[in-house]
């Protein structure tokens, strides 16, 4: 009875630390009028978190730019305020963040961040192992705060940047960025979160509470679930991105390997799709250093893929032959019907240098061979053909895979163990795919390795990459 008591503690510490939980009340102002003096922003904010702080809310925030006051009670008259809000004469203010907390942030560093939010992270774990991650060991809302700006300054890419905070939030997120605003609602909709403006759009505000309606003679309307919105004292609001409302994710490897090529899919047939995705991931390696005499296709499920790869390369200027030159022989000399797994297959090539496969060697010989992988998972299928293809003299071996790198069992049908995963080593060690498929190409013994992409991919399949699953990993890697 007491170990279970104690099982039940340990899994009660462990599931709290992958939550990061700050419910609260959000106030936000930006006002495009640079006449607005500083004093009647602030107040505004400051009226409106006075309506908001209830039920507990004892932690309260104000924030501008190097602006910043903030208490654990009530409130207090507008007069404390005003005193910081003089030394600040030379600092504008047209955008300001409010928050009112149950809880404080857990170090001093966090208060210095101007943000609100309500609701909580999940699956913070998750962000060790992520390609943007800086530094690992600090607090992880320092590490979604410093991913998201990433994504959305440096990349400026806003659908990633909202897809990654839709990833671990639940709830509103709101932060204050060189002055300007940005409002995410997670694609749930789990908290409320309203936008209300004036008649001349010069006056903006976000709050988490619609009543404040009445008392700011403002227009409040819900905002979107799994919208990004930014506030710009320049440019006033627009929409940056809108995920997906109730988004679909498939499991990609169905594309790939498990679904019957006749299976049909959006009006089309999985042999044809697999074909696309080979042409589409052409057109996307053309610029890559691949000189090749010919494509071979292993496993036989490849196939389409290097049927669309020909196709693809063919037309952008690049000339190849797709051949049989590696044949797989399935069965066993003694009995005929039985299959032969990729174990065993391993097992005969390094005890007695006998393979299940057959080198065309007048093909290969001296010749620059594009070997098309399905996937790569423990690189045992692909070792073992390299070897032979080296022994047969062909000259140059490059690897395309189909699919992304194989990192997580799930994506796979958990086929093979975690561990053996050849590309899992690299998980949160590496953030660019080059590096990853130098990488992979050294331990295959291969010239080049040239791994898919989830955009790449989802542009093959027909559909947009946000509609399918991917690790978190890999979701972000840079492909560029």
């Amino acid at each position: 009875m007491i170990r279970e008591c104690i099982n039940v503690k340990i899994f009660i510490v462990l599931t709290i630390k992958q939550f990061w939980i700050l419910m609260g009340g959000i106030v936000a102002v930006c006002v495009l009028d640079e006449n607005v003096n500083n004093e009647k922003i602030i107040y505004q904010v400051f009226r409106g978190m006075q309506l908001l702080q209830h039920r507990g809310k004892a932690v309260w925030k104000i924030s501008s730019g190097k602006f910043e006051v903030g208490g654990y009670g009530s409130l207090p008259t507008f007069d404390t305020i005003h005193e910081k809000i003089v030394k600040q004469l030379n600092h504008p203010m047209q955008t300001t963040v409010g928050h009112l907390s149950k809880k404080k942030p857990k170090s001093k560093r966090m208060e210095r961040i101007n943000f609100a939010l309500d609701g909580f992270f999940i699956d913070l774990d998750k962000l060790t192992t992520h390609p943007l991650i800086r530094n690992r060991k600090s607090e992880p809302l320092k590490q979604i705060h410093y991913i998201f700006k990433e994504l959305l300054l440096a990349q400026k890419d806003p659908y990633k940047a909202a897809e990654f905070l839709d990833r671990h939030l639940r709830g509103n997120y709101v932060i204050n960025i060189n002055n300007e605003i940005y409002v995410f609602r997670n694609s749930t909709g789990f908290k409320p979160l309203f936008l209300g403006r004036d008649e001349n759009e010069l006056f903006f505000m976000v709050t988490s509470e619609n009543y404040l309606e009445s008392f700011f003679h403002l227009k409040l309307k819900e905002i979107n679930p799994g919208q990004l919105i930014r506030l710009s004292p320049k440019y006033g609001m627009d929409i940056l991105t809108q995920l997906d409302k109730n988004r679909i994710l498939m499991d990609p490897f169905e594309f790939i390997r498990e679904s019957h090529v006749s299976s049909i899919f959006d009006n089309r047939s999985i042999y044809s799709i697999r074909k696309n995705i080979g042409n589409i991931q052409a057109q996307y390696l053309s610029n890559k250093n691949i000189d090749a005499d010919m494509i071979f296709a292993e496993p036989d499920y490849t196939r389409p893929m290097a049927l669309g790869l020909n196709i693809g390369f063919k037309n952008n200027g690049k000339k190849f032959e797709m051949v049989e030159g590696i044949i797989k022989d399935r069965y066993d000399d003694s009995d005929p019907m039985i299959d032969y797994s990729e174990q065993v297959s391993k097992n005969k090539l390094l005890s007695n240098g006998k393979t299940l496969k057959f080198i065309i060697t007048p093909v290969t010989y001296d010749n620059n061979i594009l070997s098309v992988q399905g996937t790569i998972q423990t690189g045992g299928t692909i070792i073992e053909t390299v070897f032979y293809l080296r022994k047969a003299r062909a000259h140059k071996i490059d690897i395309v895979v189909s699919y992304v790198p194989t990192i997580d069992g799930r994506q796979v049908g958990l086929y093979t163990q975690q561990k053996d995963l050849i590309g899992r080593k690299y998980v949160g060690k590496i953030s660019y795919i080059d590096d990853l498929n130098k990488k992979i190409a050294s331990e295959l013994g291969a010239d080049s390795v040239f791994y898919n992409s989830p955009e790449i991919l989802a542009k093959g399949i027909g559909v947009h990459e946000s509609q399918l699953w991917f690790p978190e990993w890999i979701r972000f890697l840079d492909y560029k």
